[in-house]
């Protein structure tokens, strides 16, 4: 992204925040304030981008001349986002669709296990990164025992369980959406304010600020899911 699309997005950023300090209705507040939290990530996660970009330029010029092939294209970073999963007694398995992965060298696949996460990174893929990271799992993995296999178009992430424990979701921010989401359905639920909306608001917001990137990428489609359904007209 160039200086002049971060200069934009500042722009809207600033107009954001007059929006958010003249609005009076605590769910418009709870609206802009998610909003205007994505857009400072994203202003701020391109600025490190540029701020890399011209740090691996300065290396570049201060390292002797390499040879290199006519038309190099500098390789950018891809963010994963789809995967599917599935378990057995003794594994949480991920699947990852990634076309041509089995083209590259199994060393430029790899995985990083932690005893609540993991990030894949597949290096030099078509001249790109990929990178999928899950945060927060449900519950705590073997990091030495798990591990990850390369197929056609795919590659299978296997986390070791510590437990024999069934999984109801893949991690805990999961669970607490689905949780919010059983308690807003349940009946007879009491308004704990004058706009019952406003604390599962708030609470989507600190989840969304504190979250990965799969963790905000769902709760946009909850927010999407749940604006649409808002649109809808009913039939009397």
């Amino acid at each position: 992204m160039s200086r002049e699309a971060i200069e934009n997005l500042t722009l809207d950023l600033e107009e954001m925040r007059k929006l958010a300090g003249s609005a009076q209705r605590s769910r418009v507040q709870q609206m802009l304030a998610i909003d205007i939290r994505k857009l400072e990530t994203d202003i701020q996660r391109q600025r490190d981008l540029l701020a890399a970009q011209a740090a691996s330029s300065e290396q570049t010029v201060a390292r002797p001349v390499q040879t290199s092939a006519p038309g190099d294209v500098r390789r950018y970073q891809v963010e994963l986002k789809e995967y599917a999963w599935d378990q057995s007694d003794k594994f949480i398995k991920i699947f990852v669709t990634v076309n041509g992965v089995q083209q590259v060298p199994e060393d430029n696949v790899n995985v990083e296990f932690t005893e609540n996460s993991f990030q894949l990174v597949i290096s030099d893929l078509n001249n790109k990164d990929y990178i999928f990271v899950v945060n927060n799992l449900l519950n705590s993995i073997d990091a030495e025992k798990s591990y990850r296999r390369v197929k056609s178009d795919m590659v299978a992430i296997y986390l070791a369980k510590q437990g024999p424990a069934k999984w109801a979701h893949l991690t805990l921010t999961a669970k607490r959406l689905q949780d919010l989401k059983d308690e807003r359905m349940s009946d007879g639920k009491k308004a704990t304010s004058d706009d019952p909306s406003a604390g599962l608001m708030n609470i989507m917001q600190q989840l969304y600020e504190s979250g990965d990137p799969e963790t905000k990428r769902m709760i946009n489609k909850a927010w999407h899911e749940s604006q649409t359904k808002q649109k809808m007209p009913t039939l009397e």
